[in-house]
């Protein structure tokens, strides 16, 4: 049986549809049983409701070590996606405690119950950049900034635990997703950016950064967990391009005006401190953060050679992508 943790998440909510359709026996976890009307309406929008009803949900907290030892009972692989995704710094110390410390009770237990294989979802910001501006590869050192994001951090030592755990003789793959686009909770982590655009959208930051749908997150993810290779990472990315093109094509699938503005760097960082008076004074939720808004105006770009020469691995184009994700917005 194959364990899926994070299993209402967007990674974890689609993974779950593959390996179900796959005819695979699946046991997943949550934490509340609100968020798993978030899968039910992922399996929904798949019509694959009686897929759903095959799952093994099993309440667990990822962080509470000796809570999840009765979930790995008949488990051969496990596919660990729980994850807090944030620029809030207020979820700091979840971060950790999910990221970093979680990771760390899900590699010690599949040494301990002796797992056939596991693969982590890590994420490109555990990952270093070059300073000739090539594209980051797999091989690009992680190194530590005043820029640097609190995600990025507790990735990037979540990480460790996969590579020690390997040491130890776990059998593992680790993989380093793009800014991952598809559908879901449309209030969540990167679908928010389609509610975003819907909602109107006037000013693109002069950015760019690495694209991927969801469904090959999870396809690559399967075909690592069926292959032979072992103890490697492999970035997913289908296409690099501007945050001006990324919205564009959004609103153009949407319907909607596209942005025509490029927002002044001076402009997002007055409204970065006007959020942070929001904060104080209401202690509304953070919009934008000092290490959101450096990324707004980075210009980023990551090769997925690797895993297009290790598993001939073709992506689907973002054009397509947003073109299925945004249908599905107008129709949710």
């Amino acid at each position: 049986m194959i364990l899926v943790t994070g299993g209402t998440g967007l990674v974890g909510s689609h993974l779950l549809h593959l390996l179900l359709k796959n005819g695979e026996k699946v046991k997943a976890t949550y934490r509340s049983t609100t968020s798993l009307e978030k899968t039910k309406n992922v399996f929904a929008s798949y019509s694959a409701i009686e897929l759903f009803d095959q799952i093994n949900w099993v309440q667990a907290d990822i962080a509470d070590y000796f809570s999840l030892k009765d979930i790995f009972d008949d488990i051969s692989h496990v596919y660990h996606c729980a994850a807090v995704v944030s620029f809030d710094r207020r979820k700091s110390d979840q971060m950790y405690e999910i990221n970093v410390e979680g990771t760390k009770n899900m590699v010690n237990l599949s040494l301990e119950f002796s797992i056939d294989k596991f693969c982590f979802v890590s994420s490109v910001a555990s990952l270093g950049s070059y300073a000739d501006g090539r594209c980051t590869d797999e091989e690009a050192i992680w190194t530590h900034s005043d820029e640097t994001s609190y995600y990025s951090i507790t990735k990037y030592y979540a990480e460790n635990e996969v590579w020690r755990a390997a040491e130890e003789g776990l059998n593992t793959v680790i993989v380093n997703p793009a800014t991952i686009i598809g559908f879901g909770n449309w209030e969540e982590t990167s679908t928010a950016i389609i509610k975003r655009v819907s909602d109107g959208l006037n000013y693109y930051t002069p950015g760019s950064n690495a694209f991927i749908g969801v469904n090959d997150v999870a396809k690559a993810m399967h075909q690592l967990m069926n292959s032979s290779i072992s103890d490697q990472r492999f970035i997913l990315a289908a296409n690099n391009w501007s945050f001006q093109k990324l919205f564009t094509h959004i609103a153009k699938g949407l319907g909607k005006k596209t942005p025509q503005k490029a927002a002044p760097r001076w402009l997002a960082n007055l409204l970065r401190r006007l959020d942070e008076v929001r904060y104080f004074i209401f202690g509304s939720k953070t919009v934008l953060t000092k290490q959101s808004v450096n990324t707004a105006y980075k210009k980023k770009c990551f090769s997925a050679e690797k895993i297009i020469k290790e598993l001939q691995f073709e992506f689907e184009s973002m054009d397509l992508v947003i073109e299925k994700v945004t249908g599905q917005f107008k129709s949710a």
